[in-house]
């Protein structure tokens, strides 16, 4: 129960995540009123649901701001809503007297009713979602401009390379980039005008965020899946200093460069595979150079088993393209990096979702001056 209660946070707090920009805040909040002040009581989830899917909106904040129509106040938006109605539709207010219910049957009185509502809803819906829209908008901003670093900012705009990209492409850059602390932890650790290399880039998600920064970084990134490294390629256009090419990461040329990043890619292969790729690694790296391995650990349960069984089944669903899935103890791999002559530290790196994972921070000696 205590995995299940962690998994159902972990996907409120996605949801939570999506769309929180200051503007598509603003316009879910204005679209979740309009929708409230709807006739349509019982349905207005599954409105709230398609329209924010439709318009990319964040589904929580859609709803909640629906839900401005609770029970204790239905009677007075209906009531507003149908007064203002009548107003657009016939110039006058409705007078809710004794006569008026006598004067018509009940079925031309409910339509009467209806269409009054539905119009004068629409309306003051706009006007309540406006002025709510444009406070959070306001409050939003203002929050934004002191809390954002510039890994955040980063981050915020190398997600949006992917917004041309299918469907599946562009969703997984955009919650990956909000929910892997990955990016945060590996980004500050490469410095401004050095060549990165990214083995198993995937999407090319690492080389983008390091274009987007700037500074003179510049990035290759190698995938052997060829429509996520197309994609990762589209992403980059335009970044100076950036590619994403497709290749296999056993056999790519490894230029020399200052850092390699090995992001969840290693548990593909066996061990003697892992040791050769390794020591190329080291090879290609110029002196003091770092390679940085993000990887779980085979030897720890609790959250770590969860790791990779979603890795395996993200295998065998296609998703992820790999020969086999082999988690190996991350004492083993800092014992292969010593051997190599890598001085090596480890950091706990773990996605709310991917829990147990860690960062190998592994660097070479620099060259000592004669």
């Amino acid at each position: 129960m205590k995995a299940l209660r962690a998994r159902l946070h972990a996907l409120w707090s996605a949801l939570l995540a999506e769309h929180r920009g200051p503007g598509r805040v603003a316009i879910a909040i204005f679209v979740g009123a309009v929708v409230g002040c709807t006739p349509f009581f019982g349905f207005h989830i599954l409105l709230c649901l398609a329209l924010a899917f439709v318009f990319r909106l964040n589904k929580v904040i859609v709803y909640a701001a629906a839900n401005l129509s609770m029970p204790p106040l239905i009677p007075i938006l209906g009531f507003v809503s149908v007064e203002l109605g009548e107003r657009l539709l016939h110039g006058r207010f409705l007078g809710l007297t004794v006569a008026l219910f006598r004067s018509e049957p009940p079925r031309q009185l409910a339509h009467r009713f209806f269409k009054a509502w539905m119009l004068g809803g629409l309306v003051l819906g706009a006007a309540l979602g406006a002025l709510g829209g444009l406070i959070a908008y306001a409050i939003l901003r203002r929050r934004a401009r002191v809390r954002l670093g510039p890994i955040d900012e980063a981050i915020e705009r190398a997600r949006h390379r992917y917004d041309q990209e299918p469907g599946r492409f562009k969703w997984y850059a955009r919650m990956k980039y909000v929910m892997d602390p990955c990016y945060r932890a590996i980004a500050p650790k490469i410095a401004p005008e050095s060549f990165t290399v990214d083995l198993g880039t995937g999407l090319g998600m690492l080389p983008v965020l390091l274009g987007v920064l700037g500074e003179g970084r510049r990035a290759r990134g190698v995938e052997w899946d060829r429509q996520k490294g197309e994609a990762g390629a589209r992403a980059a256009a335009g970044l100076p200093g950036i590619e994403v090419i497709v290749g296999d990461a056993r056999e790519a040329e490894i230029p020399p460069c200052d850092t390699i990043t090995i992001v969840d890619v290693l548990h593909y292969y066996d061990a003697d595979t892992q040791r050769a790729l390794l020591a190329r690694c080291k090879a290609a790296l110029r002196p003091g150079g770092q390679l940085l391995v993000r990887e779980g650990d085979g030897a720890k349960r609790g959250g770590s088993r969860w790791t990779r069984l979603v890795e395996k089944s993200m295998v065998r669903i296609g998703w992820n393209r790999g020969p086999a899935v082999r988690f190996r103890p991350l004492a083993e791999l800092e014992a292969d990096l010593r051997a190599l002559g890598f001085h090596v530290s480890i950091e706990p790196v773990a996605g709310k979702l991917h829990p147990g994972n860690a960062l190998l921070v592994a660097r070479s000696m620099a060259a000592t001056s004669s």
